[in-house]
């Protein structure tokens, strides 16, 4: 591990040498690190002189005890501008300095891309709804064990009593900043993406689509009203369909039957689901490193089958090697231990269901030895059948 650390105060080399917790800072001077140990870490070892390197000071310390540290620096910041900063308190010739670093990535480009599908990516629908009518897109929240979110509807608006949000795109919008707005402004929340959901369903003036998202249990709050929202409640599907079914409007009640019934063939099971769909937050992971190859993959799946893949799986015990999680299209793979990212498949919808069509492998030597893509590829397909198709517990 290797990290630079750019502060008020100094500038260090974080690196971890071996197996072990102890971290070495290390600082072109000594009294970078009298600072550090001074007013922020003093735990830290005493420095001692390393003469004929790029940093001729060091000093070690726990990996928990700068965890800490670094806490207490994030809660001093107290200046606008960093630049100018460094100038006050440690002189103009090293804000200079620093500023030649910050020159020198200025135009740096976006070069370890993360996965993050941009308007109709990975989408099952066309721009533009068959009908000619305008389009709303909304979000269908459920928590990890498939209870549903609902709104119930300021003043039973139009007639609808519970329902789901959803609303038009504002000018520049893809369809998931909509559906992600949309929950946030008529449920209060930040929800993540699952998956689209795969119909399109008729409003009284607009096509409507849905994405199925995921928060957590305790993050709504359920008094949540504003001006199109009097109150939230989580309930299991059953109750959401009584809920949807106090609706007067025929047609809108109709409609939030059907999403509903698309949403949960989403899902592996009837909620609540034995086993919680896996989150990113979850578990430790790593982010996949530029040391990668990338596979073109054939590979169909069913709805039914894509439902298990969706849920992921996480480690229940020292036994479980692998914590899988499922967002927008992307199926992530790490390893429970370590947290390393080993594979990262890429889904897309197709007549039949849904295809595998693209796996990024892990190819960074200190942190997978593997270098034969037909055994990372026969390695996948074992994680996907035995772990998530085939794992008995729904």
């Amino acid at each position: 591990m290797y990290m630079w650390l750019f502060t008020k105060f100094g500038f260090f080399s974080v690196v971890n040498k071996g197996d072990n917790d102890e971290l070495t800072v290390r600082s072109r001077t000594k009294s970078d690190l009298d600072r550090l140990r001074n007013h922020y870490l003093p735990s830290l070892s005493p420095s001692r002189a390393h003469e004929g390197t790029d940093y001729p000071w060091r000093a070690t310390t726990s990996s928990t005890a700068l965890g800490e540290a670094m806490r207490v620096i994030a809660q001093d910041i107290d200046y606008a501008n960093f630049k100018d900063e460094v100038a006050l308190g440690l002189g103009k010739d090293r804000a200079k300095r620093y500023g030649k670093i910050r020159s020198a990535l200025y135009d740096m480009p976006d070069d370890l891309h993360e996965p993050q599908p941009d308007g109709f990516e990975g989408l099952p629908w066309q721009k533009s709804s068959s009908t000619g009518k305008a389009v709303a897109y909304g979000g269908v929240v459920i928590d990890p064990n498939g209870y549903l979110l609902m709104r119930e509807v300021k003043n039973h608006f139009d007639g609808y009593v519970w329902t789901f949000a959803k609303g038009r795109q504002e000018k520049g919008e893809s369809p998931r900043q909509t559906a992600l707005r949309e929950v946030r402004e008529e449920m209060g929340i930040d929800a993540t993406i699952l998956s689209a959901i795969h119909c399109e369903f008729a409003g009284g003036t607009t096509i409507n689509r849905y994405f199925l998202m995921l928060t957590d249990r305790g993050t709504p709050d359920l008094t949540f009203g504003n001006r199109e929202t009097e109150r939230l409640i989580w309930a299991t599907a059953e109750e959401a369909k009584r809920l949807i079914a106090q609706s007067t409007n025929t047609k809108g009640r109709q409609r939030d039957l059907a999403i509903l019934q698309a949403a949960l063939a989403l899902l592996p099971a009837e909620p609540p689901l034995k086993r919680a769909i896996a989150r990113r937050n979850d578990w430790q992971s790593k982010f996949m490193p530029a040391a990668r190859v990338t596979v073109p993959l054939e590979t169909r799946y069913s709805l039914q089958e894509m439902a298990t893949i969706i849920r992921g799986s996480l480690p229940n015990s020292q036994d479980d090697k692998w914590f899988i999680f499922y967002e927008d299209g992307v199926l992530h793979c790490h390893r429970s231990w370590t947290g390393i990212c080993i594979f990262r498949v890429h889904f897309r919808p197709c007549d039949s269901g849904w295809q595998a069509w693209q796996v990024e492998i892990n190819r960074h030597s200190g942190q997978y030895t593997a270098t034969d893509e037909r055994e990372d590829l026969a390695l996948l397909d074992m994680l996907i059948e035995q772990l998530l198709i085939f794992c008995p517990a729904s």
